[in-house]
């Protein structure tokens, strides 16, 4: 019975730690990823300027969020922004912007989902 539980103990363990180093993994991708955005933060501060956002919204603060999907070739699978009535010129011009990006690729037949929100000031 010892023999047993050290066996399943033993399992345990050494598939827990696995799990670990493909969290850090993951982890490690979805900052990479979030960080290829955020460098474009002013670039997508030109399209609010651009498209007049600020006067569309009569607001000095506007807060825009990204919906993303990736495919494991590192390109964009699915692309859209919150639940506000966008001008389409806005919507184009942050898509070729997240078009251009380099992401990194990933385990095959994988997609990775993620939000990335932004506040834009007029000033």
């Amino acid at each position: 019975m010892r023999k047993i539980t050290g066996v399943i103990i033993f399992i345990f363990l050494f598939t827990s730690c696995s799990l670990f180093k493909s969290r850090d993994k993951e982890r490690k991708l979805q900052t990479k990823i979030i960080h290829e955005i955020a460098e474009k933060s002013e670039d997508f501060a030109q399209c609010t300027h651009q498209s007049n956002l600020f006067k569309k919204f009569n607001q000095d603060r506007i807060r825009v969020v990204l919906h993303i999907a990736l495919n494991s070739s590192g390109q964009i699978e699915r692309f859209k922004l919150d639940e506000k009535l966008y001008p389409e010129n806005f919507a184009e011009c942050i898509f070729k912007i997240i078009d251009l990006i380099s992401f990194p690729k990933f385990q095959k037949n994988k997609i990775i989902e993620f939000e990335q929100p932004f506040i834009f000031s007029k000033e």
